[in-house]
């Protein structure tokens, strides 16, 4: 996990009876994190993609 004190918090709880859902949870924000940096490194390369650039010099302007 990159959240840190979102982790020290779940591994605090130590009650056996939630170790399951700590767990899974941990796993479920792991894979919200994954998606969450794929997602800006898609836009990212959109935004800063030399295609981009073509596209806005090649539109004709309004005057």
């Amino acid at each position: 996990m990159r959240n840190t004190w979102l982790e020290e918090q779940l591994t605090s709880i130590q009650d056996p009876a939630y170790q399951a859902i700590i767990q899974a949870t941990k796993e479920y924000i792991e894979e919200l994190e994954d998606d969450n940096e794929s997602l800006q490194i898609s836009l990212e390369g959109s935004i800063w993609s030399p295609n981009r650039w073509n596209e806005q010099k090649e539109e004709p302007s309004d005057n």
